[in-house]
């Protein structure tokens, strides 16, 4: 077994065949959201692929009725929600919290008279006070209460408005234990990110510790011990993992899929940035924080997928009802006629799935 064996097998397992939006989200294991919206938010663009006649918002629409949870595990995402609370449980309060459980004992008093709370609704009972946040930014006191409440399982996100969120008193709490807790993580690694290095994992346990660092000496030990969690083997010097239950050799030598899909940055295909610059050979950037100036991409770039190789990427913008697509190649355009059909074929898909009345190429 090679790279390019791992490769087909990441592309193969990721692009299961679309089903129902829950099932998507369950084989996933974990869909990250980002609230930028070029062209799309990144939930919906990497649902598109995986969910039958997905629309955009179609995760907002049907998340108040579903059984799935907003959660931060390694980024902030959805989840199956057995999965969040696993995540949840035991989670001691941070200083944070502790200092302020006179205004926690507020939300959740409010809560227990109305089922919802958002936070202008509470910034605006605080007196729209400001606070330094995480980021050493100015931020309102309720947003903030409200996130870190909802970060250490004490509110849940009942639905978005607009973008925005809504939250409400969680479900009944679970008690996992830490070891449990962090096994049941680290199969999400998997079933998320596989096939990924060592390294990756490495990176991803310490995501995890910012989300959990009461439980860092258990993932330390899973860490240490990831050959137990994992199907593994050792390739070029490099130790890859995977879920026990798959077979990555199989497919070895199988068909290419003769189809062009555009990407969101956030994919779980291409969010791990080393194993990109392994499969494909050049390295992607993520320049939305970046100024226009210093931007090689564009301002949300991306990744195109042809068969099995990323080969470009893709700057996709909506002007008066009208996709207008940018794109960008590593080695040249590939000038088939196959890649000529299908790549006019996802811009379609992409355009319905914008609303787009039709769509143009810019280059």
């Amino acid at each position: 077994m090679n790279i390019n064996t791992l490769k087909q097998y990441a592309v193969a397992r990721t692009f299961f065949t679309p089903t129902s939006l829950e099932s998507a989200v369950t084989q996933l294991g974990f869909v990250q959201i980002d609230p930028i919206r070029a062209p799309a938010c990144a939930q919906d663009l990497m649902l598109r692929h995986r969910v039958a006649d997905y629309a955009k918002g179609g995760l907002d629409c049907a998340y108040p009725s579903s059984a799935l949870e907003e959660v931060y595990f390694i980024n902030h995402g959805v989840m199956p929600r057995a999965q969040a609370l696993s995540l949840w449980s035991r989670k001691p309060l941070t200083v944070f919290l502790h200092n302020h459980a006179d205004a926690i004992q507020m939300v959740q008093a409010l809560l227990n008279t109305t089922p919802e709370l958002d936070s202008r609704s509470l910034n605006q009972k605080l007196g729209n006070q400001l606070v330094t946040n995480g980021w050493g930014a100015q931020g309102q006191a309720g947003t903030q209460l409200l996130q870190r409440m909802h970060s250490a399982g004490l509110l849940r996100i009942a639905r978005r408005e607009k973008g925005q969120r809504v939250y409400g008193l969680p479900a009944a709490q679970v008690d996992v234990d830490l070891d449990v807790m962090v096994a049941q993580a680290f199969l999400t690694f998997a079933t998320t990110y596989a096939p990924f290095s060592h390294a990756s994992l490495t990176y991803m346990a310490r995501l995890l510790g910012v989300a959990r660092p009461d439980a860092k000496p258990q993932i330390k030990a899973a860490l240490a011990h990831a050959c137990d969690y994992f199907g593994h083997a050792l390739i070029d010097g490099v130790r890859w993992y995977w879920p026990k239950s798959e077979r990555p050799a199989a497919f070895e030598g199988a068909d290419v899929p003769e189809t062009v899909r555009v990407l969101t940055p956030f994919d779980p295909l291409v969010w791990d940035r080393d194993r990109f610059a392994l499969f494909w050979g050049w390295t992607y950037k993520f320049e939305a924080y970046k100024p226009a100036h210093a931007r090689q991409f564009g301002y949300y770039a991306q990744p195109l997928l042809w068969g099995n190789e990323c080969i470009g990427w893709a700057n996709i913008n909506v002007l008066d009802g009208v996709m207008q697509v940018g794109l960008g190649y590593v080695h040249g355009a590939p000038q088939s006629l196959r890649y000529q059909k299908a790549l006019a074929d996802e811009l379609a898909r992409m355009a319905l799935f914008l609303q787009c009345s039709k769509w143009a190429l810019l280059n």
